[in-house]
């Protein structure tokens, strides 16, 4: 047995955002996770071109697996 109290443990993180952004060059599609506001972004997948912002959104949306 462990004498450990878990139900205060976890401490809350700062507030994170995500944004979603569109490279024009690969087709990539995006999203960047942060605590801190991202003005500008480059393509990690062809390390080309500046990726152009499409949007931000709070919260991370649910992912929902279901049968086929």
């Amino acid at each position: 047995m462990s004498d450990v109290d878990v139900a205060g443990s976890c401490a809350a993180g700062p507030q994170m955002w995500a944004t979603l952004w569109y490279c024009n060059h690969c087709n990539a599609l995006v999203s960047i996770q942060s605590s801190q506001a991202v003005d500008e972004a480059f393509c990690p997948a062809c390390l080309e071109a500046p990726l152009e912002f499409c949007g931000r959104f709070n919260g991370f949306p649910g992912l929902q697996v279901c049968d086929a």
